[in-house]
């Protein structure tokens, strides 16, 4: 079978302050998990995608010690296979299902960037211009530009490692972070090196307010989300979302294994992490970006396409993957983009073959351990599907 190999780095690009890493196996769940029945076994018919998806999610849900996942495949928009998995609430053993919304942390910098490529196709603002021509009112180096933001090329020190005050959980003025932000020393001289910083995309976000005049909310909710139809797509959490839980950051602090999680003050990841999401409106989502219908397509195609020749900081010898949002790769002989992200309680994965539409997204109410344990489940997910003879058209 021909092995999956996807040229660019499977890092799990977190938004978490202080998130450490600890024993996410399902031992470790006992308790939380053993309060709701069994998953079921998968009823698809054996050798089919559905069957393929059910075992591969269900025996990630095993070993990492997972509540609830959603898994989306899809081309070019038409959803070819959604399923839940788990629960989204543990105490009342509320099911997940393919409509279940999730925070989806850094998944969110797509939009944010998307939504900048859209200000400037509009005129009012041009990426190759400074931060400072948009933000005067605070200390940026004169070099940085929203070009350099938006692919991890400014230097800028990622705020979420500034270890937060714990009172910034209940929100955080704007000019708080943007001041700390540039306070603190630049990494390396802007332009020079990659660096991935939530910094670049809170900054974003407050430029998206300069320039529209409107709240980031409002402007994603009037010019990204309704306009696509991505009605499961918010700023703040819907009642309907499932509920957060986490092995290492508790909302009782002290508490072992599998705990109660934590939904921060939306102003904390702001831009850079905060939107929640489902899977069915991520495929509708990456099918819209595909298709030209949020930005034109020459702008998607510069929003995919990382800078040429810009080395990763402090890795010798690698070179940037990052574009606008979107890391690139190959797999299959194809271009491939994906992002993923982690907050307090929730992790994520958005991917989309370029050439042929297909697209996986996965959605958990969790924080996974294994740093690349999601992107490693999505790789597994891509290579059976796309070598199994009956299921390779999917792909």
């Amino acid at each position: 079978m021909k092995k999956l190999t996807i040229i660019f780095p499977l890092m799990l690009l977190a938004l978490c302050a202080g998130c450490s890493g600890g024993d996410s196996t399902g031992s470790t769940a006992a308790g939380l998990l053993d309060s709701c029945p069994p998953l079921a076994a998968s009823t698809s018919p054996a050798g089919s995608l559905g069957a393929i998806v059910d075992g591969l999610a269900t025996s990630e849900m095993k070993a990492q010690g997972l509540p609830g996942m959603t898994v989306a495949i899809a081309k070019n928009g038409t959803i070819v296979y959604a399923q839940g998995y788990g629960y989204a609430d543990l105490s009342t053993c509320k099911p997940v299902q393919p409509t279940t919304e999730f925070q989806i942390g850094s998944v969110t910098k797509q939009f944010t960037a998307a939504a900048i490529l859209q200000l400037q196709d509009a005129g009012k603002l041009s990426i190759d211009n400074t931060v400072l021509t948009y933000l005067p009112d605070y200390a940026f180096d004169p070099h940085i530009t929203l070009r350099m933001l938006l692919n991890h090329t400014s230097g800028l020190a990622n705020y979420t490692d500034f270890a937060p005050p714990p009172s910034w959980i209940n929100g955080v003025p704007q000019q708080t972070v943007l001041t700390a932000i540039t306070q603190a020393p630049l990494l390396f001289t802007p332009g020079s090196a990659y660096s991935y910083s939530n910094s670049n995309y809170f900054v974003l976000g407050a430029i998206i307010e300069a320039v529209s005049s409107s709240s980031y909310a409002e402007y994603m909710a009037s010019n990204i989300f309704q306009p696509n139809g991505l009605s499961h797509t918010s700023y703040l959490p819907p009642p309907t979302s499932a509920l957060p839980y986490s092995y290492s950051l508790p909302a009782v602090p002290g508490t072992t294994g599998l705990a109660v999680g934590v939904v921060p003050d939306a102003s904390i990841f702001f831009s850079a992490g905060t939107l929640w999401s489902n899977v069915q409106d991520l495929a509708a989502w990456d099918a819209a970006l595909l298709n030209g219908k949020v930005i034109p397509v020459a702008l998607f195609a510069e929003m995919v396409t990382p800078p040429a020749s810009i080395p990763v900081y402090q890795q010798a010898g690698a070179m940037s993957a990052y574009a606008m949002g979107w890391v690139r790769g190959m797999a299959f002989g194809q271009p491939v983009i994906m992002h993923n992200g982690q907050t307090f309680a929730y992790s994520a994965f958005n991917g989309a073959f370029l050439d042929n539409g297909f697209s996986l997204t996965i959605l958990t109410n969790t924080d996974m351990q294994v740093n690349t344990s999601l992107d490693s489940f999505a790789a597994s997910l891509i290579q059976t599907i796309c070598t199994s003879a009956a299921t390779a058209s999917s792909c």
